[in-house]
């Protein structure tokens, strides 16, 4: 699917909701990588925010095993799994509006595999972190760019193919882009990476013989810690 705006995804909800991509994308979060994180490093008690939960599967895992204050944002309602009643959706578009939640509200917010769809992703980060209590983790994952077939396409066309026109992905971070702009408001505690994917699963060798690591992870997850941001001052006195 090609790039999208968010008043083009709302003016076809249907289409949306029928995203190939939405179905088999619903079983992702059962034992992956980014479950298992979350449900390490957020406490069972707190108040938990899923941004862009699609289908809602994770929201169904974090349910499945004792959860009970979660809340949802995204572009639109796609949901099909998790229990509606038990947690609060709103619709907001994440690169503008502002999160319709005091600062500091939230134990542990959540961000699977929508920054690299975002026209704004900074504007989200910042309000992640107001919203994130202190020394609380923000998960988010993204496409890796690391993976060696990126890499070798990069060095051969000057392009990512996860980054074309063929996808809605239009939003990287390299490690440069990231340490500078995203280590300003968290401290990076840990980075993992997904199972491989593409031609691999064919023969079913990605869990048997590749590593899930830099050169063949499919996104990469990074769990950040909040931080107090503190604000450039050219005149402040070194002391």
């Amino acid at each position: 699917m090609s790039y999208l705006t968010v008043e083009e995804m709302k003016n076809n909800r249907e289409f949306m909701t029928h995203d190939k991509n939405l179905d088999e994308g619903g079983t992702r979060f059962l034992g992956s990588t980014e479950a298992d994180l979350a449900l390490k490093l957020f406490p069972k008690e707190g108040r938990i925010l899923d941004c862009g939960p699609a289908s809602g599967m994770f929201i169904k895992v974090l349910q499945d095993n004792g959860f009970k204050h979660i809340h949802a944002l995204d572009v639109i309602d796609t949901m099909i799994y998790g229990d509606r009643a038990r947690f609060p959706f709103q619709e907001i578009d994440f690169n503008k509006d502002i999160f319709p939640y005091t600062d500091q509200y939230f134990d542990g917010v959540t961000a699977w595999g929508i920054m690299e769809h975002m026209e704004n992703p900074y504007h989200f980060m910042r309000e992640i972190h107001r919203v994130l209590k202190n020394d609380h983790y923000f998960l988010m994952a993204v496409p890796s760019m690391f993976h060696w077939w990126s890499r070798l396409i990069f060095l051969k066309a000057g392009l990512f193919p996860r980054w074309s026109h063929r996808n809605n992905h239009i939003a990287l971070f390299p490690r440069g882009v990231f340490e500078n702009i995203f280590l300003r408001y968290f401290v990076l505690e840990k980075t993992l990476y997904t199972k491989p994917s593409f031609w691999l699963n064919v023969f079913d060798w990605t869990s048997k013989y590749v590593p899930a690591n830099e050169w063949f992870g499919n996104y990469v997850v990074y769990a950040l810690k909040r931080k107090e941001f503190v604000p450039f001052a050219a005149n402040k006195k070194k002391r």
